[in-house]
């Protein structure tokens, strides 16, 4: 498809810019336990010669998307399907706790308790999510969808590249997608440093740095 040779390389070089961010601020990662909370496989393929933690831990309510195609995971990966509210991990288990593109996809009253859950199975944590400013939705390959009210953005998304994948699949998808501001970002992480990722001088992403 014309859209994922598109927006895939987009995709990979985005991860691994971040992996880079993430080694920059937490250097100890290689070599360290880390918990994904949300992740898959396919963001680890991508970065394992940039990040090498001795051990990940993901997390996730779907097995499809901690798996996303790839093969099973590396001796070193180990994948977990959970039941979204709490990580069956203690306090402080892992050296750096990953939560990339996640929140964004939880409904507004479970939030809070994900980033509580964030904060408190992680000495260290990075959350990301895509930063409301940048015109294109990277979640459906549209720009400016995100801009518009919400009953007009539903009706469009049917005519995203996403739709290849089901209109109902799509209408679903942008239901459960509510982009975060960096106030409400910071809200939920107060510990943290907010930081912002750029692309063509633009907002890109938010990261709470904690």
């Amino acid at each position: 498809m014309k859209w994922s040779k598109l927006i895939v390389p987009m995709q990979r070089r985005f991860r691994r810019q971040r992996a880079k961010k993430i080694l920059e601020r937490f250097p100890q990662i290689n070599g360290a336990l880390v918990i994904d909370i949300g992740g898959s496989l396919a963001f680890w393929r991508t970065v394992e010669d940039i990040l090498r933690p001795s051990r990940v831990l993901v997390y996730n309510i779907s097995d499809d998307r901690m798996k996303m195609g790839h093969q099973p995971a590396d001796d070193y990966i180990e994948l977990h399907f959970y039941d979204g509210v709490r990580v069956p991990q203690d306090e402080n288990t892992a050296e750096i706790v990953i939560c990339n593109s996640v929140i964004e996809h939880v409904p507004l009253e479970q939030r809070a308790g994900l980033a509580a859950e964030v904060m408190r199975v992680g000495k260290n944590f990075v959350a990301q999510t895509p930063a409301p400013e940048f015109p294109l939705e990277l979640h459906f390959g549209m720009p400016f969808l995100h801009w518009l009210p919400r009953s007009i953005g539903r009706r469009l998304v049917r005519f995203s590249p996403f739709a290849l994948f089901g209109p109902e699949n799509g209408q679903r998808y942008f239901d459960e997608t509510r982009l975060l501001t960096r106030k409400e970002l910071a809200g939920y992480f107060p510990p943290a440093k907010i930081e912002v990722e750029y692309f063509l001088g633009m907002p890109k992403s938010l990261l709470a740095f904690g």
